[in-house]
């Protein structure tokens, strides 16, 4: 049990403590919030560690976010999370603050030959080997007072989050890794915030199936979805769902009653939705072939999959060598755009995954492997 934490419930409390946090070199940090139905995340709680002290600063009574945004965007303090993407999205959104640098001991975890989701109970406990109580974990943060018990759970997450960077950052450097950290944890925060709502439609599963008028209706669509989901605050499900989308897409119903017989659409959806969906729809048919977007690449062909075999094996051999998980050193998607970029001309175009730290690892063995399969393929 954490004997001790400071409650920050109001600007000047707020204030007071970043006079505290702006001298230090690394700060533990943490949050918790509540999504359910709304499109935005629901800030509950900001957790802050330092030296063995805590604090919880209360988000619903904090309305002067400059000081502590400042610490946010401090390039001079490190602040570490595990798992940070989803912090780091509404830490944003409830302050206005893109923190950065940012450490994520998740990937400190992978980086050290730990799995790569590696939760943070299980590191807490391989590491520094206690047992953390998970009962508070899906409580309601939005009410006040917040139960003792709730505080305490909040605390010992960045009590015990201090820690554990005070075990990784030493070994790390040792293995000159810490640097490595710091360009995954920056990536990953940057990667959290949602695609423009113009762009939503590259996430779609199946989008690749369309083409021409059909996929730039899908573009339309979810486009239109991701402003309507922001401006309802609901989750973009209660709008219209993926899979309702790429059906509508693949439809294109220039009529309410031919919405309205799309397999399981609720009637809900087609009363509050139906007239939007085909006035989209029917102007998508009206646009000119220039509008389009260009068709999204599908699975690979298979040449190209024997090519991505072989790359991913080399890649399986360098995971064994450096003791880093296979899917640190390079995921699926980043692999499949090299194949893909060069396959048949021998031009590959580097994701900008490997740039950084992997360079030195990965492009030389890849670029001896991709020539080789390259002189083979035309020889």
């Amino acid at each position: 049990m954490i004997e001790h934490y400071h409650w920050v419930g109001d600007n000047d409390a707020l204030r007071l403590a970043c006079q505290r946090w702006k001298a230090a070199p690394v700060l533990a940090m943490d949050t918790e919030f509540v999504r359910t139905e709304t499109f935005f995340a629901k800030l509950g709680l900001i957790q802050v560690g330092l030296e063995g002290e805590v604090w919880l600063i209360d988000p619903l009574a904090i309305s002067d976010w400059q000081a502590f945004a400042a610490v946010l965007e401090d390039p001079a303090i490190i602040k570490v999370f595990h798992s940070l993407s989803e912090d780091a999205e509404v830490l944003f959104n409830g302050t206005g603050a893109q923190v950065a640098p940012v450490f994520d001991t998740q990937i400190a975890a992978a980086l050290l030959g730990n799995d790569l989701q590696m939760g943070f109970a299980r590191a807490v406990e391989a590491e520094l080997g206690e047992s953390l109580p998970k009962d508070a974990t899906r409580s309601n943060w939005l009410l006040r007072p917040l139960a003792e018990e709730q505080c305490q759970y909040a605390a010992a997450d960045v009590f015990w989050l201090e820690q554990l960077y005070e075990r990784f950052a030493p070994r790390l450097q040792k293995l000159n890794r810490f640097d490595w950290v710091l360009e995954d944890s920056q990536r990953a925060a940057l990667d959290s915030f949602p695609p423009s709502p113009e762009q939503y439609y590259l996430k779609l599963r199946g989008a690749w199936k369309l083409k021409g008028t059909r996929l730039y209706c899908l573009q339309q669509l979810s486009q239109w979805r991701e402003q309507q989901a922001r401006e309802q605050d609901v989750n973009r499900s209660r709008i219209l769902s993926d899979a309702e989308i790429i059906q509508i897409a693949q439809a294109m119903p220039t009529q309410r009653s031919v919405v309205a017989g799309l397999k399981g659409l609720h009637p809900r959806k087609v009363r509050l939705y139906a007239d939007a969906v085909v006035d989209i729809v029917r102007r998508c048919n009206e646009a000119s072939r220039e509008f389009w977007p260009e068709r999204l690449a599908g699975p690979l062909p298979a040449d190209q999959a024997a090519l991505y075999k072989s790359v991913k094996d080399l890649i399986a051999d360098l995971a064994r060598e450096t003791d880093v998980p296979a899917e640190v050193l390079a995921r699926r998607k980043p692999l499949e755009q090299l194949v893909r970029s060069g396959c048949y001309t021998g031009d590959y175009e580097w994701p900008e995954m490997m740039t950084g730290w992997r360079k030195p690892l990965l492009v030389d063995p890849l670029t001896r492997l991709l020539e080789e399969h390259h002189r083979e393929a035309n020889d």
